[in-house]
């Protein structure tokens, strides 16, 4: 009886509709609140800025006088009409072939070397990772009393072979190698780390299963090592060819100022010269934009053509 009696009857939590949940949680505040310094951060110094560099290079203005609105008279200008921009986007994409790959190479193979498990080994990771902690400055000395042609290490090295000494920095056929082989060395050991990491993440059974198959040393970094190591490949890639794009400033300023001639210009270079130098700061923010679009398109094609040749497999 108790159960007929209760059987039409339904129970109020399945008539009474569910209660919806308030869309600004106390959870989602908090969230907000730790985001917000960042956002604003980020809505002044990064947005604000970009939109203002690009109503401003659209101006004729250099502080002193009243901005003028041209129009994209900079750009054409920059584009058509400037040689300097010319030969300093040359240097600057020399500047790149003789940074890049060069220093790939040579920080895969310490990677390499270092990628061991001897005792000390962290001693000389951190001794090939140092130039990147020291001052740019003090590496410019350092290379300068290298380079120096009346008593610099590497002209007493060539006057051991009866070599005749070179001004390195003063003849514009080796001052932007000299430089480029300084920033080489000054980002060996990012390099360096990125690879490692790259190394010390593929696992070692598959490298004991390449032994025991009879696969030599070239074969195991050619089949099992250099696929392997694609991802962090194509991130040092992309962050050493944007890098280079930009162009190394403290180098070229603390080394060269830009000589001899011209012959060591390059786009951060150029464009501090125009801001700083000339006081030309529509000019310069058209060429902040320009180098923006090339570093931008050269960055998609590096992801459109070389991502697919990623390898993410470890099994």
């Amino acid at each position: 009886m108790a159960t007929a009696a209760t059987e039409g009857v339904i129970a109020p939590s399945a008539t009474r509709p569910a209660r919806a949940r308030p869309w600004l949680t106390r959870e989602r505040m908090a969230g907000f609140l730790f985001v917000t310094p960042s956002l604003i951060q980020f809505l002044i110094f990064t947005v604000y800025l970009m939109v203002s560099s690009l109503v401003i290079s659209t101006w004729s203005w250099d502080l002193l006088t009243p901005h003028r609105q041209r129009g994209f008279y900079n750009y054409t200008t920059l584009l058509l009409h400037d040689p300097i921009f010319r030969t300093a986007f040359k240097n600057t994409l020399e500047l790149t072939l003789l940074t890049v790959a060069p220093g790939m190479i040579l920080g895969l193979l310490l990677a390499m070397v270092v990628n061991t498990r001897l005792r000390g080994i962290s001693i000389f990771r951190a001794a090939y990772f140092l130039p990147v902690v020291v001052p740019t400055v003090a590496t410019a000395i350092i290379f300068r009393w290298l380079y120096n042609p009346d008593f610099g290490v590497l002209n007493w090295f060539l006057g051991l072979f009866g070599l005749q000494h070179h001004d390195w920095l003063g003849s514009p056929s080796t001052a932007l190698a000299s430089i480029a082989a300084m920033s080489v060395w000054q980002s060996l050991g990012w390099n360096m780390t990125y690879f490692l990491v790259g190394l010390q993440s593929i696992p070692e059974q598959l490298y004991e299963a390449a032994r025991i198959d009879g696969a030599g040393a070239w074969m195991r970094f050619r089949s099992i090592t250099w696929p392997l190591l694609t991802p962090m490949t194509f991130f040092v890639l992309v962050t050493s060819m944007i890098g280079s794009l930009q162009g190394g400033f403290d180098s070229v300023y603390l080394m060269t100022q830009g000589g001899p001639g011209y012959s060591t210009y390059t786009n951060s270079f150029y464009l501090y010269s125009q801001a700083f130098r000339y006081f030309h700061y529509g000019y310069a923010a058209a060429y902040a934009w320009v180098l923006f679009v090339v570093i931008g398109i050269v960055t998609f094609l590096q992801f459109r053509f070389l991502s697919k040749r990623i390898n993410y497999d470890f099994g």
